[in-house]
Formats: C-alpha cells, sequence, structure tokens
C-alpha cells in the first residue's frame, strides 16, 4: 500500500511521462508532414530518386519487383502513401536493391 506522497509522487511520475509521449508523438507528425507530404500524391520515378537518394537506374531496377506500388492506370506512377508504407514495410527488399 502506497502513502499518499508516493502515489502523488507516481501520478507526477505518469503524467510526465505521458506529456513527453504526446510531444514526442507531435514531433513524429511534424517530420512526417515534412518529408511525406510535401511530394505529391502521385510520385514520378525522379520523385523516387530523391526520396530513397539513389540514381535512376537502381529505381529502374526497384520498380520491377513484384511488390513496389504503382498505379495500374497510369504508366510510371507511383502512389505515395503506398510508396512511403512500402519504404517502411520492405527495408530487406530495399537493401538488396541498394547494395
Amino acid at each position: 500500500m502506497q502513502t499518499p506522497l508516493l502515489q502523488e509522487l507516481d501520478e507526477q511520475y505518469m503524467i510526465q511521462k505521458f506529456e513527453l509521449l504526446i510531444k514526442q508523438a507531435y514531433q513524429k507528425g511534424v517530420e512526417d508532414g515534412q518529408t511525406k507530404f510535401t511530394y505529391p500524391p502521385v510520385l514520378t520515378k525522379d520523385h523516387l530518386a530523391e526520396i530513397l537518394q539513389i540514381k535512376k537506374p537502381t529505381v529502374d531496377k526497384l520498380i520491377k519487383d513484384f511488390s513496389f506500388p504503382r498505379l495500374q492506370t497510369i504508366q510510371a506512377r507511383y502512389p505515395r502513401d503506398a510508396v512511403f508504407a512500402w519504404i517502411e514495410n520492405n527495408t530487406a527488399v530495399l537493401d538488396k536493391y541498394l547494395a
């Protein structure tokens, strides 16, 4: 059983941790907004080269991977949000092309 003082310290500690978590989530959101959403909803090969910091021949190899997101109706165009999600979820595939 905690004393009132220990209980109050626990509550203050939890409040501080919660405030830190909120601040970190906010900063992550700002960073995402500054990187992901500065690009248009539909990306080109030039965008991909810039985002991944690779040369166009490497982009050409990467987009041939069956798992890489692409628009079916427009040739050589890639959905921004799906591309960023793919990058986050496919680091092993990405490393294969960047090696």
